[in-house]
Formats: structure tokens, C-alpha cells, sequence
């Protein structure tokens, strides 16, 4: 084989290399993208639920009022999940045990424009 055969096949080899560096890092970055969006959406469910259980388990009356409130918000979203659906199911029994007069109608009302 000449050189200049050599020489081309070494650098189509190292073209064909370059690409597949390119597509790794591509589906590397793609995923690592994914799963900083999936911890962030994580932390963010962590937060509102926290705050809606603190106050579903709260003695006053309100406060377990503005969780009943906020649950039921976090139930009718778009990106509403089966752990949502969970938690808010939890909630709802905790809340109904601590005001049995409660019901979901007002909470529903509640989130009515005025």
C-alpha cells in the first residue's frame, strides 16, 4: 500500500472516531440534562408537599384550611403524578380525621377565581 492510501484511511478512521465522540457526548450531556430537570422537579415536589403536610397536621384550623387548599391545587395540574395522587389521598384522610366537617366542594371552591 502506498502512503497516501494509508494516510486516508487513518484519517477517515479518525473522522469516523471524532463522530462517535460527538454522539456520546451528545447522549451523555442529554441524560445528564434529564436528570438535573428530574432533581430539580423532585426538590421542588419535596417543598410544596412539606409545606402542605405541616400544616394538614397543624391544630389550627386554618392552617390545615390553607393545606386542604393547596392539596387540592397540587392534584389539578397538568404534571400531577401518581406520588401526587398519593400524598394528596394521605392528606385528605389526615385532614378529614382532624375536621370532619370539612369537605371537598369548599376546597374546590376555594380555588375558584373571584
Amino acid at each position: 500500500m502506498e502512503v497516501g492510501v494509508i494516510s486516508a484511511i487513518v484519517s477517515v478512521s479518525s473522522a469516523f472516531v471524532a463522530v462517535g465522540a460527538l454522539i456520546a457526548s451528545v447522549m451523555d450531556g442529554r441524560a445528564g440534562r434529564r436528570n438535573t430537570e428530574f432533581l430539580g422537579h423532585r426538590d421542588m415536589w419535596w417543598q410544596r408537599w412539606s409545606w402542605v403536610a405541616e400544616r394538614a397536621t397543624s391544630n389550627d384550623s386554618s392552617m390545615r384550611r390553607a393545606a386542604a387548599i393547596m392539596a387540592t391545587a397540587l392534584v389539578t395540574r397538568d404534571w400531577t403524578t401518581e406520588d401526587d395522587t398519593w400524598v394528596f389521598a394521605r392528606v385528605d384522610q389526615t385532614l378529614t380525621v382532624r375536621d370532619p366537617d370539612r369537605t371537598e366542594e369548599a376546597d374546590r371552591h376555594d380555588l375558584d377565581d373571584e
